[in-house]
């Protein structure tokens, strides 16, 4: 039995109820929005979790970063296929436009963006 509510289930994929502020979001987490009969997932990913994967600093690649009006948090819209192969099953999280999530202690709202992308948008 889930611990968590399941929101989604199908022949590969789980989408589980979001997490609550005080769980939080972290690197690689994918979030799930729902565009009526299907839904897209986009992964979260921060300078900080690049820097620590790539052995480089997190402090001076988040000024970098902030140096040359990048983000420092985004998400990512994953690819979808069809296929009858053999695969494992992925899991994510149900979020909507206008959701306010927890992600590396800081407070981001989703924001929709062209071409069904999201942002993450820091909240005061």
């Amino acid at each position: 039995m889930s611990q968590r509510k399941i929101m989604f289930e199908g022949p590969v994929h789980t989408i589980f109820e979001a997490k609550k502020n005080w769980q939080g979001y972290s690197d690689r987490d994918v979030i799930a929005i729902d565009y009526g009969p299907s839904h897209r997932f986009y992964t979260l990913g921060s300078v900080v979790g690049c820097a620590i994967e790539d052995c480089n600093c997190p402090f001076e690649q988040v000024e970098r970063a902030k140096k040359l009006g990048h983000p420092t948090h985004w998400a990512n819209q994953n690819c979808s296929m069809i296929t009858k192969g053999e695969r494992s099953r992925e899991y994510s999280f149900m979020q909507e436009h206008g959701d306010i999530i927890k992600f590396h202690g800081k407070m981001f709202k989703i924001v929709p963006q062209s071409n069904d992308n999201i942002g993450l948008e820091l909240v005061e």
